[in-house]
Formats: C-alpha cells, structure tokens, sequence
C-alpha cells in the first residue's frame, strides 16, 4: 500500500527536525531524551546519511555530540554535582584517544603530506569520528543518573535492534545466497555483512544473559523475540567469523550461567554438517576448497596481515602512523584485523593502550556480575564482560572497533555498567554507615569493647 515508502521519505525530515529541537532542548540542561535519540540514531546510518541534504545535515551527529557536551555543563553547575565520575576507563579512553591523536601526525609525517593534520584528510576524519564513542560513553555515564534511566537506555538500543532487524531481514530474503550477500548493508549502508554480524553478535549474546536475568514475563517473551530475530540474521549473514564469535561467547555465557545449555550447543558443534541449514554448512566449508587451500578471502587476509607486520617491523614501538596502513595502496586497503592494525599503526605503545581499556571494560563487567545490587544488574554485568569476550574475537577477523556504527552500543553499554557499578558501591557505603551508626551507639553505652570503624567512600 505503499506505507513503507511513504515513511521512508517522510522520517527522515521528522527525524532531522525532531533532533535539532532536542538538541536546543539539551542546552538547557536536560539531556537525557537528545542522548537516547542520539543512541537511536547511530547504528541507523541510513537515516543519518538522509540528512546530508538538510542544512547542517553532514554535520548533523557532530551538533548533537556537542550540544550534548554543552548541556552536561549546564546540568552539572544547576545540581551542583561533580562534572565527572570516576571509573578505572576514563583516563584509558582518554590515552587511546590522546595517543591516536599523535600518531595521526605521525602517519603524516611517514606518507610525507604537506599538512600534518588537515581536516580534508580520511585519516583525520576517521579520527574525529572514532573520537566520538569515547565521548559518548562520557556524556551516557554522567548524564545517566538513576537506575530507572540505565534501563531506559537499554530499551533505546533494543527498540533500535528491531528497526534494524526489519531492514536485515528484507534484505535477507532479497539476497538469500551466498555470492549475493556482499549486497546486504542492513542499515550501515558503507559496511558489509560481516560488521553487520559482528553488531549481532556482540550486543544479542549480552541481550541473552538480561534475558536469563529477566522476571517479568511480558519483557522476557519481547526480549526473547528480538534474540530469536537476531540470531536468525547472525545465521544468515554468513560470516564464519560471526559462527566462531557466537559458539565462543554462548560458551562462556552458559558455563557460568545455564550448563544445561552447553548439552545442545556442544552437540551442535560436533554435529553441524547435520545441524545446520544447507547454506550455513556450504558457507563454512568454502574456508578451503577440495585441495584443502584456503580460499581466495582467506588468503587476501593472510597477504594483508603479513603486510602488516612489516610496517610493524619498521616502527614496532610508535607504529607508523594512524590510518596509513589504508594509504599504501595495498590490495585490501584494510588488515582485516583490529590487532595487526594497531600494530602497524600505532605500534607496542598502542597495542598496550588498547589491551588496557578492553580489560577496564571486561573488569567493570566482572565487578558488577558479581557485586550488582539486584540480578538484572549482575545480568548486565556478565552480558556486558562476555560482549567484550566475543568483541576480542571479531576483530581477528576485521576491525569491527572502529566503526561508530558497530561500536556506538558497546560504549553506551560500557558507560551504563560503569554507573551501575557506582550505585552498587553507593548502596554498600550507605549500608556501611548505617551499620557504623549502630556500632557507634552500641559503643556510647560501653557493650562493645572493639572500637567503633568509619567507613570511607569508595
């Protein structure tokens, strides 16, 4: 009836007007609906891409980021409240941001540009884009003040799931083989299918450990239906890379949380050619062909990491520079592989930065699994340390670190973990308190002969 091509052209000019009206209203102070609206927006590059014909429109997320800042500002001078809070990531972020800042001027030094940082520059652009996630978890954690909101924000980014999921899902069936999948883009548009599924994966393993964490039943049943979907799209997608990131994160995930399920998944595992769908096995098994070489993306991704390696071996410390690797005119133009990219790059130094804010991630995952102050949270919490399990193996296979597009949810979910950390802990020291008040008066009336403690805050 032509419904779904009215509302394509008629969003985007709401979407756009509805955004720099939350924009204003952010200025104000009041930044939480511009921050779930600007959470909505990123993964749906298409729409985003929709508003370059509007004014400002290229510029469109770059306002609302700073407008967002602006009013982090404003809000914290009216409640009188700390600008920032603590946590083990920030000043890693910032490093990783700080170092890649100089090792783009680095990178132009090596490919001898007459300008070292010159915004006409990709390698620039990517930068300044790349900027942005940290940023956003920045604004999320501290504008993000209650529990209620944490969830809300959660809600934001699964309402966002299910348009993707319409998108993929059309496209699925447009496309259904297995040479014809380089044409699905869901809704990254420049991106292919195997981000796409890396997207998946990630964030539908973490949705599924808050699913076993759930108790009402209507939430449970909707959480339930969007993981169904999802991992029908992870099936169909095709990436081998996304098949091995999921058996290794379901694996992690039902160790700790549900055994049982380790049953059918090893069965699964042992069986697939039996297992599987058709397509599935047919896809698994082009990895070699019957000579048993590898075939031709394989072996593209080999030649890039041994390409690789030795730009590494030029500079092994600092790296070459941020972004070159894209520059040389190498057949691939990308290393497939966020940690021989850093390497190249950005060298020891950046490697060991990165390693250091993936492990702050996985920790504060960890921490609230085992200290959340109810089950949803603890839910949260491990869903969140086994995303980044499962992030750690995606990018073997490519840079799936990178892209505001697959990673905008991963910082969001970073900073909203973080928070819940920080109730936990403020919920443990007020208990101390109260307990310290108890022992104080048991201690005025002479009972205790052990001295009264002070707790301090965490």
């Amino acid at each position: 009836m032509g419904i779904v091509a009215f509302m394509k052209s008629f969003a985007p000019v709401l979407l756009y007007s509805v955004g720099l009206l939350l924009a204003l209203r952010a200025l104000s102070g009041k930044t939480e609906l511009t921050l779930w609206f600007l959470v909505a927006l990123l993964p749906l590059r298409n729409i985003i891409d929709r508003f370059h014909g509007f004014p400002l429109g290229k510029d469109f997320v770059d306002i609302v980021v700073l407008t967002l800042l602006l009013g982090w500002g404003v809000s914290t001078m009216l409640r009188k409240e700390k600008f920032i809070e603590k946590t083990p990531i920030n000043g890693l972020a910032v490093a990783f941001i700080l170092y890649a800042f100089v090792s783009v001027l680095q990178g132009s030094s090596y490919l001898q540009l007459d300008s070292l940082f010159s915004i006409s520059d990709l390698r620039v652009q990517s930068w300044k884009n790349f900027c942005i996630l940290p940023t956003l978890f920045f604004i999320t954690l501290n504008n993000i003040r209650t529990k209620e909101n944490v969830w809300r924000t959660v809600v934001v980014m699964c309402v966002t799931m299910v348009f993707m999921d319409f998108y993929l899902t059309r496209q699925i069936s447009w496309y259904s083989g297995i040479v014809s999948r380089e044409k699905i883009e869901g809704t990254f548009v420049f991106l292919g299918p195997n981000e796409i599924a890396a997207f998946y994966t990630q964030y539908t393993i973490l949705l599924i450990a808050v699913f076993f964490s759930l108790r009402k039943k209507v939430f449970k049943w909707l959480l339930l239906g969007l993981i169904w979907v999802n991992l029908f799209c992870i099936t169909f997608l095709f990436s081998r890379a996304a098949y091995i990131s999921l058996a290794v994160g379901m694996f992690f995930l039902f160790a700790v949380k549900k055994r049982i399920l380790l049953v059918p998944l090893v069965l699964v595992a042992i069986f697939w050619q039996v297992a599987l769908p058709d397509k599935v096995i047919e896809r698994i098994n082009m990895t070699t062909n019957e000579y048993g070489e590898l075939d031709a993306s394989a072996e593209h991704r080999l030649i890039a990491w041994q390409q690789a390696m030795d730009l590494f071996y030029e500079s092994p410390v600092t790296g070459v520079g941020y972004g070159v690797f894209s520059q040389m005119g190498f057949r691939l133009g990308d290393t497939h592989n966020i940690y021989m990219k850093i390497l190249a790059e950005q060298g020891l130094v950046g490697i060991f930065i990165f390693l250091l804010l993936v492990f702050a991630f996985f920790s504060q995952g960890i921490k609230l699994y085992l200290h959340g102050d109810d089950e949803l949270s603890k839910g949260l919490g491990l869903g969140f340390a086994i995303c980044i399990i499962v992030l750690m193996v995606n990018n073997i296979f490519g840079d799936r670190w990178t892209y505001m597009e697959v990673s905008s949810n991963l910082w969001v979910f970073a900073a909203l973990v973080a928070r819940l950390n920080i109730f936990s802990d403020e919920a443990k020291f007020k208990k101390q308190v109260q307990d310290n008040k108890r022992s104080v008066g048991t201690c005025s009336i002479g009972i205790s002969k052990t001295p009264c403690e002070i707790p301090t805050r965490p």
